[in-house]
Parts: C-alpha cells; sequence; structure tokens
C-alpha cells in the first residue's frame, strides 16, 4: 500500500512539572509505589496553558521543520478527548492560530488514547486517495483539570502534553493498518467534564497486555512483514509494566521499544505523537527503517499502523 512520509514534528507540554513526591501529598501514595508500578517518575500539567496553546507551540514547531507554504495544509486533525470547548474544535482554533488556509479541513477525533494513531490513518486514507495534499495531525490533551487528585487509580497516571506531524503521501514508503474495538463503556470514562475521570486500571491492564500484542501481530500480518523486520516499536505509554510484557509476548528487546513514560506519565493521544517527535529529533529513527505504532486505551480501542521512516 502506497505510503506517507513525515516532513516535519513537534511537541510541547504543561507548564509546570510535578513529581510523585508532590502527587504523594495529596494522594495515598508514595514516590517507591508509583515508580514501581506505571515507570513514572514526573508528569507535566498546563495550569496556565490551555489544550489549543500546546497543540499550537507542537504544530508550530512542525511546521518550522517542514518549511512549506501553510497554505498548502489541506488537512488538519486535532486527536482529543480534553477539548476547551465543545465547540468550536481545536483543530479550527489551531488552524486560526497557525495562519492556515481558510480551505483547511478542520477536524477533532475523539479515540483517547488511540486517538493519534486513528489521526494517522484517515490522514494517510486522504492523501493517497488524492483528497489532500499536505495533512498536520496534531495529538494533543489537558487532562489535569479532569482528574481528581485524591484518587490515586487515576491521579498517578495522566499528565498534559502535545505532539505533532505533517505528513504528505509518498509511495516509495510502506504503510498498513490494523484497529480492533471492544465495546466497555464503564472501564475508562470521563462524563463532559464532570465528574473526574475514571479508570479501572486491572481491567485496562488485562486488556492492553493482550490487545497490543494482537493489534501488532495483525499490521504486520496485512503488510506481509514479521517483528524481526521492525526496527522500532512505538507504543502509548500508559504503563512500563505493559510495554514490558508486550515486548515479552512479541519476543523482543525492550531496547527496540522507545519509552519516556518516566517523564511524561500518560498523555492520552499525545503520547505516541510526543514518542515520536523526540525520535525524530534525538535522530534514533534512520531513513528506511520500519516502525509500528501502537494506541490502545478507552473504549475499549486499539490500533497499529506499520510505516518506514
Amino acid at each position: 500500500m502506497a505510503g506517507i512520509k513525515i516532513t516535519g514534528y513537534g511537541c510541547a507540554h504543561g507548564d509546570r512539572t510535578v513529581t510523585n513526591e508532590e502527587l504523594a501529598r495529596v494522594v495515598d501514595s508514595s514516590d517507591a509505589w508509583i515508580r514501581s508500578r506505571t515507570g513514572i517518575e514526573s508528569r507535566y500539567f498546563a495550569d496556565n496553558r490551555s489544550n489549543l496553546d500546546m497543540a499550537c507551540e507542537a504544530a508550530g514547531m512542525a511546521l518550522q521543520r517542514w518549511g512549506g507554504d501553510r497554505g498548502a495544509v489541506d488537512l488538519l486533525l486535532v486527536c482529543t478527548f480534553t477539548p476547551d470547548l465543545a465547540t468550536p474544535s481545536v483543530a479550527c482554533g489551531a488552524a486560526g492560530r497557525l495562519g492556515l488556509s481558510q480551505k483547511v479541513m478542520c477536524l477533532d477525533i475523539n479515540g483517547a488514547c488511540s486517538g493519534f494513531v486513528y489521526g494517522c490513518t484517515l490522514a494517510h486514507a486522504m492523501l493517497t486517495a488524492g483528497d489532500a495534499r499536505c495533512a498536520l495531525v496534531i495529538g494533543s490533551e489537558k487532562i489535569s483539570p479532569l482528574m481528581d487528585l485524591t484518587e490515586r487509580g487515576s491521579a498517578i497516571l495522566f499528565g498534559d502534553g502535545a505532539g505533532a506531524v505533517v505528513l504528505e503521501a509518498d509511495g516509495t514508503k510502506e504503510f498498513a493498518s490494523y484497529s480492533d474495538c471492544i465495546p466497555e463503556s464503564e472501564t475508562l470514562f470521563c462524563e463532559r467534564f464532570d465528574p473526574a475521570i475514571m479508570m479501572k486500571g486491572q481491567e485496562v491492564y488485562r486488556f492492553a497486555v493482550n490487545a497490543v500484542p494482537e493489534s501488532i501481530y495483525g499490521v504486520l500480518r496485512r503488510a506481509g512483514r514479521r517483528v524481526e523486520d521492525v526496527d522500532w516499536f512505538i507504543c502509548h505509554q500508559a504503563n512500563l509494566r505493559i510495554l514490558r510484557s508486550v515486548a515479552g509476548k512479541l519476543d523482543v528487546g525492550m531496547e527496540h521499544f522507545y519509552v519516556n513514560i518516566q517523564r511524561y506519565g500518560n498523555t492520552s493521544a499525545a503520547s505516541v505523537a510526543i514518542c515520536l517527535s523526540e525520535m525524530l529529533e534525538k535522530g534514533l529513527l534512520k531513513p528506511g527503517q520500519r516502525v509500528v505504532i501502537t494506541g490502545f486505551g478507552a473504549g475499549l480501542t486499539c490500533g497499529s499502523i506499520l510505516l518506514t521512516v
């Protein structure tokens, strides 16, 4: 299947670093307990920044690295479940602030932690069909206001941040996608926007350790590839124990998994986008490498894409 190329990338995060020790002052927990069960050491809270602020910072960096005419961006997708407003969308706000063309198609995608993977899948479909020439896909979440900081199961996990990529069609690149959904509305949910976000952690964990390997194997089958053909696995940063379990089931060393959960916590739709941006910034992704990107979470949903750098 004809693929896409990443021509720009960027990321952003909240304005305040919140350590485990700080959280332990208001929630029944400790730094050692949080680290041992999640791998998280700190996270960012956006006390003075909106979802739109972070989305635009990440997108602005991506557009600057791309270096093209912003008027050529004709598709803007913002993957988020925490928009600042019910309407207009974060995407519409970003289009105006970033100075994009008035002809750009803008919409938000609520796929929660699978959102960025779904957004890239939709962008690929429109780009390769010729319905768009240049897509800007943003994963951005401001989750901290939706958290009950006295409820340990959720309070220790989430953070605020954003990541963005500029995508264009490229017939020389490889691409495949795979998605799945198991309806389970009360495992991870948040009413709009009160009460606070609630998650049944053990149920989500049991879902993820099985669904993620299945999703990865599913996209590899569609592409006619094997696990050994993949250079990097970029998974949603929900829990370090989940990532280690997935690596074990794939029989792959953790050195092939990019991990930044220790600094960001769970940023939902932003996590994979932030990982991708950081890896490109550090030069970890080399031309021609195959990458599997997987998101999983509320819904319950799971999705993977295989692409070449």
